[in-house]
C-alpha cells in the first residue's frame, strides 16, 4: 500500500477511544456521513477494545456485540477482525435470537400472550388454528426455535416475531436486561439509521438499567436512511457521547459541496457538514466535478443521454464518459427497476414479476429484484453461465458444467455411457446457445422445453407444478427432481394467504413462460451488476468514478419520491404539508436523503439528468435559486448540448 492511501485516525475516532477507555460505561453515537470510512471507524473501536480488555472478557467468558444490518455485513466484519472470538458479529434478528435463545419459558410465556392475542383478532373459523397452537404450549417438550417463516404448533418463530418478541422482553424482564449486559458489556451497532426503533428503544433501555456497567455505541448516518423501517436519528441520552465524523474520504471537492448542500436543506440529518479527507503523503485536493442538465421529458431521452455523455467525455476531457465499458467505467442510477427494464429492454419479464399487491406478490417481486426467485434460478445459475462458456468456445468450463448439471451425465460417471453421449450433448448445449442468444425470438417455455426435455438441467420441484399447467410440459411428469431445492415452508398459512400465492404463481408464470427469452439475457447481466443500470436504493454502501443519477418524475409510478418536490419545481401536496406540519416523514425529505446517497456514490465525476415537462422554466428557477445543489454555472439545459452531434 502506497503511504497517499494511508489515513490517520481521525478526531472522531479519538474521541470513540476516549469513551471506551473512561472508567465509567457510557452511550455513544457516531454520525458518520457518506464516504467517512464509518466501517472502518467501527472495526478499529472493536480491535482497540480487543487490545485493552480483550484477554480479560475472554477470561470472564464475555464477549464484544457487533450488530450489522446484512450478512454481507457480517462476513465483511468478520473478515476483518480475523474471526477473533471476542466478537459476536451478526445481523439483528441473530443476535437478538441468540440474546433470548436460552429462556425458553420467556418465550413460551410471550407466545401464549401473543397467540390469545391472535385469537381474539380474528374469528372463530381463522382462530381456530391458534387454539390448536395455544394448546401445543402446553407440552413441556416443545423447544423454540428461529425460522424464516413463523409455525407456532411447531415452536417456530420467523423474523417479525422475534423482531417484536426479544426488545418486549428487554424492556419487560429486568433480569434479561442485565444478563445482556453481563454477557455483552459492550455492543456496537452498524448502519444505526437502518435498524429498528424497537432494537435502538431496548439497547438504550438496557444501558439505561445499567448505566456505567454496559456500553452501547450506533454508528451510522441519518441522512442515508433510505428505507422505512429504519430509526434514522438516535436520540441520544444527555449523558452520552455525540461524536460527529466529518471526513469525506470518496467524493472530490465539487461533489461534496453538492452533497453538503443536499444535507443542509433540512436540519434533521444530525447537524453534519462532511470536509475532504486528506490522505497522508496527498499534495493535491480532487476537486473533480459535478453537473446538472435539465432537458426536456419529451422525445428521445436515450438520445439526449448519449449527447450528455458526450458533452461531459469533451468537457472533462475525459473519453470513458462515453467510450467507457458500460457498468465498470460508468454507472446510471434510475428510481425503480421497472426504469431500468425499460431502458434496457427487459419490460416483458419486470411485468411478468411486478405484481401490484401485498403478501406474496410483494414476496415475488423482492425475489425478483434480488434475483433469488426460484423460477429464475434455472437461467440465471445455469442455462445462461452454460451458455456464456459454450459462446466462448470454452468447451472444459462447458463440459465441467454439465457433468454438474446434466441427469444424463450419471451414466457417464457410471461408466455405462455410450460413445455418442458426450456428441449429442454437444448439439444440444449448441442449440441452446443459439435459442437463448442475445437477438433469439423464442420464448422462455421454448428454453425450458429444449433444456431440460435434452435432460440438460435437472427440474426443480417447485417449477415442475408450474410447468405441468402449461401445453407442451407434459414430459415433465417424468422427470425426477433436483434435491435439495424444496421449496421453504410456507409456516401457519391461512386458505386466504395459500389461495393469493396460487393467484400471484399462476399470473406471474404464463406471463413469465411467454416472455422472449433474449430478454432473460439482459436481465441476467442486470441483476449480474454488468450493465450501468441500477436503482439509486440499490448502491448504498458503493461508489463509482463516474456516477449520471436521472431525475425523471414523470416516468416513475413511484410516488413517494419527488425529485421535482424537492427542488422546489412542484407545489407540494396536502399530504405533504400535513405530514411537514406533524413533523412526519413526507415525500421532499425521503427524496433528498435518496438524492444524498446517489449523488455521494462519485469518486470522480457526478452528472445529475433532470427530465420535465417545463425545461425552460426549470432551468431558469434551479439557477435562480440560491439553495440549489448545483451552483449556476454548472446548472446546464438543452441549448448547451445542442452542438453535440447525434450518435450514430
Amino acid at each position: 500500500m502506497s503511504s497517499v492511501s494511508v489515513r490517520q485516525p481521525t478526531e472522531a475516532d479519538e474521541q470513540i477511544r476516549e469513551v471506551l477507555e473512561a472508567s465509567t460505561k457510557r452511550g455513544f453515537v457516531v454520525i458518520a456521513g457518506a464516504g467517512s470510512g464509518k466501517t472502518t471507524s467501527l472495526v478499529e473501536a472493536l480491535r482497540h477494545i480487543g487490545r485493552t480488555e480483550g484477554t480479560a472478557l475472554l477470561g470472564q467468558r464475555r464477549q464484544v456485540a457487533c450488530i450489522t444490518y446484512t450478512n454481507v455485513a457480517v462476513e465483511e466484519i468478520k473478515d476483518r477482525l480475523a474471526a477473533n472470538p471476542l466478537f459476536h458479529v451478526s445481523t439483528i434478528h441473530s443476535f437478538l435470537w441468540k440474546v433470548v435463545q436460552p429462556f425458553q419459558y420467556m418465550i413460551r410465556e410471550w407466545l401464549r400472550s401473543d397467540i390469545r392475542r391472535l385469537i381474539a383478532e380474528r374469528d372463530e373459523t381463522r382462530g381456530a388454528k391458534y387454539v390448536e397452537a395455544l394448546e401445543r404450549l402446553g407440552d413441556p417438550d416443545l423447544r423454540f426455535n428461529y425460522q424464516s417463516g413463523r409455525n407456532y404448533k411447531k415452536g417456530s418463530l420467523g423474523h417479525n416475531d422475534v423482531l417484536r418478541m426479544v426488545p418486549e422482553l428487554m424492556n419487560q424482564e429486568k433480569r434479561l436486561a442485565t444478563i445482556v449486559a453481563q454477557r455483552f458489556p459492550c455492543v456496537l451497532v452498524d448502519e444505526s439509521q437502518d435498524t429498528d426503533p424497537r432494537v435502538v428503544e431496548a439497547l438504550q433501555a438496557i444501558e439505561e438499567q445499567e448505566r456505567g456497567n454496559f456500553c452501547v455505541g450506533f454508528f451510522g448516518d441519518p441522512m442515508q436512511r433510505i428505507f422505512p423501517t429504519g430509526a434514522g436519528l438516535i436520540e441520544a441520552d444527555k449523558s452520552w457521547a455525540i461524536i460527529r465524523k466529518k471526513e469525506n474520504w470518496r467524493c472530490p471537492g465539487r461533489v461534496l459541496d453538492v452533497i453538503n448542500k443536499i444535507r443542509r436543506m433540512s436540519p434533521h440529518d444530525g447537524d453534519l457538514t462532511q470536509v475532504r479527507g486528506k490522505r497522508e503523503g496527498e499534495e493535491e485536493a480532487n476537486t473533480g466535478d459535478a453537473d446538472l442538465f435539465v432537458l426536456s421529458s419529451e422525445g428521445d431521452s436515450d438520445a439526449w443521454l448519449d449527447r450528455v455523455r458526450d458533452y461531459l467525455s469533451v468537457r472533462q476531457n475525459d473519453l470513458l464518459w462515453s467510450q467507457g465499458v458500460e457498468g465498470e467505467n460508468l454507472k446510471i442510477l434510475v428510481l425503480e427497476h421497472r426504469l431500468a427494464a425499460l431502458r434496457l429492454g427487459f419490460t416483458d419479464v419486470d411485468r411478468a414479476f411486478q405484481q401490484s399487491g401485498r403478501g406474496y406478490a410483494k414476496q415475488l417481486k423482492d425475489e425478483y429484484i434480488a434475483g433469488s426467485h426460484w423460477s429464475l434460478r434455472p437461467f440465471l445459475d445455469r442455462l445462461v453461465p452454460l451458455v456464456e462458456a459454450i459462446e466462448q468456445k470454452d468447451g472444459i468450463t462447458a463440459l465441467g458444467m454439465l457433468r454438474r448439471l446434466s441427469p444424463r451425465l450419471g451414466s457417464f460417471r457410471d461408466g455405462q455411457a455410450t460413445a455418442d453421449l458426450l456428441p449429442q450433448l454437444k448439439d444440444d448445449g449448441d442449440h441452446l446457445a443459439e435459442i437463448l442468444a442475445r437477438d433469439s425470438t423464442v420464448t422462455v417455455a421454448d428454453v425450458l422445453r429444449h433444456a431440460l426435455g435434452s435432460g440438460l438441467i435437472r427440474l426443480d420441484p417447485r417449477l415442475k407444478a408450474q410447468l405441468l399447467k402449461h401445453e407442451g410440459f407434459s414430459f415433465v411428469e417424468g422427470l425426477t427432481v433436483e434435491e435439495g431445492e424444496a421449496a421453504e415452508d410456507p409456516g401457519e398459512q391461512t386458505e386466504e394467504s395459500r389461495e393469493d400465492e396460487r393467484k400471484v404463481i399462476q399470473k406471474a408464470m404464463t406471463a413469465y413462460l411467454a416472455c422472449p427469452a433474449a430478454q432473460i439475457r439482459i436481465y441476467h447481466d442486470y441483476v449480474r451488476g454488468r450493465l450501468p443500470y441500477q436503482t439509486q436504493h440499490g448502491v448504498k454502501g458503493a461508489e463509482f468514478e463516474r456516477v449520471l443519477v436521472l431525475l425523471e418524475d414523470d416516468r416513475s409510478k413511484w410516488n413517494q419520491y419527488s425529485y421535482e418536490k424537492l427542488l422546489g419545481l412542484e407545489d407540494l401536496s396536502a399530504s405533504d404539508i400535513r405530514n411537514i406540519r406533524d413533523e412526519k416523514d413526507h415525500t421532499p425529505e425521503r427524496t433528498r436523503r435518496l438524492f444524498y446517497v446517489s449523488c455521494s456514490r462519485a469518486t470522480r465525476s457526478l452528472a445529475v439528468v433532470l427530465f420535465t415537462d417545463d425545461p425552460d422554466g426549470a432551468l431558469q428557477a434551479l439557477r435562480e435559486d440560491v439553495d440549489c445543489p448545483f451552483p449556476a454555472a454548472r446548472v446546464h439545459g438543452i441549448d448547451d448540448l445542442e452542438g453535440q452531434p447525434a450518435r450514430a
